[in-house]
C-alpha cells in the first residue's frame, strides 16, 4: 500500500505503540490532500487505536477493538485486506456519534506498519468506492489517449515495413508459382520426350520381332519343335509389347484429339489379358465431345481399370463409353470381389474418391456401386462440352 511505505510507516513517532502522542503523524496528514480517503487509523497489537485521522477532524477517537484472527494475521505476516466496512463495529459506531459519519458502502484496508524500532502495528484505511472509481477513470483516460497514440505511431511506422513485406511476400509467391509452371512443363516435356523415344525405337523393334517371329513360326520348312519354340518366343513379344504400350500410357497419356478415345481406352485395357481378365471396350457417339472431355474420360477410366487389375481379381471387365444428348457417360463394370461402399470406399478406391472434383469441375458426378461378391460399376456422367 502506497498510504503506508510513504506517509505512515517513515513518521510513526517511536513509542506510539506505549500511548506516545501521534500529533506529528497528524501534522504529516493535515498538510497533505487525500482526496479519496475517508479515514485513517494505526491499532496496536493489543487492538487499542492510537491514532486516528479523518478529513476535517477535531479530535480523534479512544477506544479499543480486539483484533479478528484474520487482522492479527496480517500484522504477523504482512499483506493487505480490503473488505466493506463493517458499520457495527465499536470504532465506527463511535465515529457515527461523534461526527455523524456513516462508514457504510465504504471500503475497509489494512496491513502491517512497522516504526523505526521494529514493533509492528496495523494501519487501516477507509476509502470511498465513488472516488475511487472516479480516479481510476480520469487515470484510464489519460492512459487511453497515451495507448491510443502509441498504438498509432506503431501504425505508422510499421505501415511501410508491411507494405514493403507484403510487396516481396507476392514477388516470392509468383516466382514460385512461375517456379513450379516451369517445372511442370520441364516434367511433361521429359515425359512426352520418353515416351516419344519408346515408342519409336524399342516398341517399333518389338513389334517388329514379334512379326518375325510368327512368320518364321509359320514357315513350313521349320521343324514343329522349333515352330512352338518361335510361336511361345512370339507370344511373349507381344505380352511385352502390351505392357510397355501400358506404361506409355501411363508415363505419357495419349493426345486424345489425335489417336481417339477408343484406341486410347484399349491401350488401357491391354494388361488385362495377362491378368486373365476378359477385357472389352465400347465407344459410341463421342464425336461431339471435346477433348477436356475425352480426357477427363479417359482419367477416371485409367483408375478405374487400374483398381480392377490390382484389386478386383474378377474375369471380365467391360469398359463403355456412350454419347447421350449432350452428356457423355462412362461405365467400367467388372465381376470380381466388390466391397460394401457403406462402410466407405477401401484404399483401393481412393484414387477415385480424389477424381471427384476433377469431374464436378466439368459438370459432372462419378458414382461407384459395389456390393462384396457382386462387382463394381464406376459410372461417370460429364457435360461432351
Amino acid at each position: 500500500m502506497l498510504l503506508a511505505e510513504t506517509l505512515v510507516e517513515p513518521n510513526i513517532p517511536r513509542r506510539l505503540h506505549l500511548g506516545a502522542s501521534g500529533d506529528a503523524l497528524l501534522d504529516n496528514f493535515s498538510g497533505v490532500r487525500l482526496r479519496d480517503v475517508e479515514r485513517v487509523s494505526i491499532w496496536s497489537p493489543s487492538g487499542r487505536l492510537d491514532f486516528s485521522w479523518f478529513p476535517n477532524a477535531e479530535g480523534g477517537l479512544e477506544v479499543d477493538v480486539p483484533l479478528t484472527p484474520r487482522e492479527r494475521e496480517v500484522l504477523q505476516r504482512g499483506g493487505v485486506v480490503s473488505e466493506p466496512a463493517d458499520p457495527d463495529r465499536p470504532d465506527n459506531r463511535l465515529l457515527a456519534d461523534l461526527t455523524d459519519r456513516d462508514v457504510t458502502g465504504q471500503l475497509r484496508t489494512y496491513t502491517r506498519v512497522v516504526d523505526r524500532r521494529g514493533n509492528p502495528m496495523l494501519l487501516e484505511v477507509y476509502y470511498d468506492p465513488g472516488d475511487i472509481e472516479e480516479s481510476g477513470e480520469q487515470i484510464g483516460s489519460s492512459f487511453r489517449w497515451i495507448t491510443l497514440g502509441g498504438l498509432g505511431a506503431l501504425m505508422l511506422l510499421t505501415l511501410p515495413l508491411l507494405q514493403v513485406l507484403t510487396r516481396r511476400l507476392t514477388r516470392a509467391g509468383r516466382e514460385r508459382a512461375r517456379a513450379l509452371q516451369s517445372a511442370i512443363v520441364s516434367s511433361d516435356r521429359e515425359r512426352r520426350r520418353i515416351a516419344r523415344d519408346l515408342h519409336d525405337g524399342v516398341v517399333q523393334d518389338l513389334a517388329g520381332t514379334a512379326f518375325a517371329l510368327t512368320a518364321v513360326a509359320r514357315d513350313p520348312r521349320v521343324p514343329a519343335d522349333a515352330q512352338d519354340v518361335l510361336e511361345g518366343a512370339g507370344s511373349a513379344v507381344r505380352d511385352s509389347l502390351r505392357g510397355l504400350r501400358s506404361l506409355l500410357a501411363e508415363i505419357h497419356p495419349p493426345d486424345l484429339k489425335a489417336a481417339g478415345l477408343e484406341a486410347a481406352l484399349a491401350d488401357l485395357t491391354t494388361p488385362a489379358a495377362a491378368a486373365g481378365v476378359a477385357a472389352s471396350v465400347e465407344v459410341e457417339r463421342v464425336d461431339h465431345a471435346s477433348d477436356r472431355t475425352a480426357a477427363v474420360v479417359w482419367r477416371v477410366a485409367q483408375e478405374a481399370v487400374r483398381n480392377v487389375l490390382r484389386h478386383a481379381e474378377a474375369e471380365t471387365l467391360l469398359v463403355s463409353v456412350r454419347g447421350v444428348d449432350e452428356r457423355v457417360r462412362l461405365d467400367v463394370v467388372d465381376d470380381g470381389r466388390g466391397f460394401d461402399p457403406a462402410a466407405g470406399r477401401d484404399g483401393a478406391h481412393y484414387g477415385l474418391r480424389g477424381l471427384d472434383g476433377l469431374v464436378a469441375d466439368h459438370g459432372g458426378r462419378l458414382e461407384v456401386v459395389s456390393a462384396p461378391g457382386g462387382g463394381t460399376r464406376v459410372t461417370v456422367e460429364v457435360d461432351a462440352r
